[in-house]
């Protein structure tokens, strides 16, 4: 039987008080016992960490890993390790410039997503990945854990690099997509949103 695929997640640190226990492992963790995917967690907390973790990443060794999740605070074109570091999606083009060919990429970040259509397509066209998506909203923990369980799911296991928006533009799921603000930006396209206008089309595909 075939290995589920593999997702590389990099978690930043979601608050200053380090008794505070919130944390996407049990929605990895859940995914992994249901054999939908296997997984990688690392937690980072400066621009240091997360270039280590992502150069490590992107080796032969961890091919099989083809979703890469950023579990991370975020602004617009940006994301937060914590309180006090910062990075922007284009050094993190950079870091990754040439590497990313086949690699779908998440970002589970507020607002990150909310980007120009330049930015957005700079980043694909540095880094090689087939995609990206994530929000261009400010963003509920619960609301966005729920969606983040399908959307990891169809990451790995959707087939199609359109599976994921297929997904946010279908009926069920088109109105927590809204709400969110999900984004899903493709190498080589134009940025866009999902929209509930072709859902009954979605919903045949999926």
């Amino acid at each position: 039987m075939a290995k589920p695929g593999g997702v590389f997640c990099v978690e930043g640190q979601w608050d200053n008080n380090l008794a505070k226990r919130g944390s996407v492992l049990p929605t990895l963790e859940l995914l992994e016992r249901l054999g939908t995917i296997r997984f990688i967690h690392r937690d980072t907390a400066t621009p240091q960490e997360l270039h280590y973790f992502l150069d490590r990443w992107l080796t032969p060794k961890y091919s099989a890993y083809e979703v890469g999740f950023f579990a991370l605070h975020g602004s617009p074109s940006e994301v937060h390790l914590s309180d006090s570091h910062s990075v922007r999606l284009k050094e993190i083009a950079g870091w990754m410039a040439g590497r990313c060919a086949g690699k779908r990429l998440y970002f589970g970040s507020c607002s990150a997503l909310r980007s120009s259509d330049s930015t957005l397509a700079d980043f694909l066209e540095e880094t090689q990945a087939s995609m990206v998506c994530g929000f261009t909203k400010n963003i509920d923990w619960i609301e966005s854990a729920a969606f983040e369980t399908v959307i990891l799911n169809r990451l790995v296991n959707g087939g199609k690099v359109n599976s994921v928006e297929l997904l946010a533009r279908s009926t069920r799921w088109a109105p927590l997509a809204q709400h969110l603000g999900f984004r899903v930006v493709y190498k080589g396209d134009r940025p866009r949103l999902p929209s509930m206008r072709s859902s009954k089309e979605s919903n045949a595909l999926l």
